[in-house]
């Protein structure tokens, strides 16, 4: 869930162009102001319409300070360590209410080591970008699997299409990692895939949130609007 935190803070959407691929790369004589993590109105995300400027190396290691800061970064681990301690799964710590802290405890070590390891050092080793780029139009079941794709494809910073290796690599490093600070029970290979398989599946869900969460925030706003602009109109009346 490596962008959940950063990735709630209300933006204004981009307007839509008729470009199929949100990520191609615009032409160089194009005019438009570049666009980096600092100026994106929404954190960590390119939306269609916008043109495409790679992050400088600099600007990709940082990035994932900028989603450690989030107020709502330790949202993920919290899950995490409250999932754990109702199952006793993994990282098996135990029930008692110590456990609990020290689930907490390491599921904010892996969630900030996923997001170092996908978000900044490897996006830097591969010149890879590590925003999401949006569909932001379309059918809804295509978007869905635009979506899902995006753990699998990524985008090189010229623009072109490459294996996710920021993203599939980082999260099993960190996985890895993990077993140096779990207790010994859970410390085996299987308890890595498995750490892995999981933050894949919250990877996915995260980037289903961000591709549609625009919609229903606009959405939701409009009809707010216009709520507001009835009741103006019609006093007393509800």
């Amino acid at each position: 869930m490596i962008f959940l935190g950063p990735l709630m803070a209300a933006a204004q959407t981009q307007p839509q162009n008729s470009n199929p691929l949100p990520d191609a790369p615009v032409p160089p004589h194009a005019s438009a102001p570049e666009l980096t993590y600092a100026q994106s109105k929404w954190y960590g995300v390119v939306d269609p319409g916008r043109p495409y400027h790679p992050l400088r190396p600099s600007e990709k290691m940082v990035f994932w300070l900028h989603e450690e800061v989030s107020p709502v970064s330790l949202v993920p681990a919290f899950f995490s360590a409250g999932y754990g301690q109702l199952t006793g799964g993994d990282p098996k710590f135990g029930t008692d209410s110590g456990a609990f802290g020290e689930r907490l405890g390491a599921a904010a070590l892996r969630e900030s080591s996923m997001r170092f390891f996908s978000d900044s050092l490897i996006p830097t080793l591969t010149h890879t970008d590590p925003r999401y780029f949006r569909m932001g139009s379309g059918r809804p079941g295509k978007r869905a699997e635009w979506a899902v794709e995006r753990l699998v494809i990524d985008q090189d910073d010229k623009g072109n299409r490459i294996p996710n290796y920021s993203d599939l690599g980082g999260r099993l490093a960190a996985s890895a990692l993990a077993m140096t600070y779990y207790p010994s029970a859970s410390v085996n290979a299987g308890v890595v895939f498995k750490t892995w398989g999981t933050s894949l599946a919250g990877a996915a869900a995260n980037n289903l949130f961000m591709e549609f969460w625009p919609d229903i925030r606009d959405a939701a706003f409009h009809h707010n609007r216009k709520s507001r602009h009835w009741q103006r109109a019609h006093p007393g009346q509800d």
